[in-house]
């Protein structure tokens, strides 16, 4: 049986679905930039990095739109959940040992 291959655009999508706050506080092309090129990325320690680059500027950028310090590391939370897990899932259907 031959294991289905995520692509690059998959999983960008599933990354951003749900993410409506910071969709409509960064602005989804920059969104999506961020999360390409982490998906992208091969190396899972400069992948990480990026990904924790991404988390504080989000949580900055929620707190600057209004929204209250814990709800706003709540909700970058969730996403960086979901952006790790979907950079693993990725690079695992890559043949990529981590």
């Amino acid at each position: 049986m031959r294991v289905a291959r995520m692509k690059i655009e998959d999983a960008v999508t599933a990354v951003t679905a749900e993410a409506n706050a910071l969709m409509s506080c960064l602005g989804q092309p920059v969104v999506a930039y961020h999360v390409t090129e982490i998906m992208r990325e091969a190396n899972l320690e400069h992948a990480r990095q990026m990904q924790l680059a991404l988390m504080r500027r989000s949580i900055e950028a929620l707190v600057d739109d209004g929204l209250e310090d814990v709800a706003a590391e709540q909700c970058v939370s969730q996403f960086h959940g979901r952006l790790g897990l979907t950079w693993s899932l990725l690079h695992a259907s890559d043949g990529v040992a981590h």
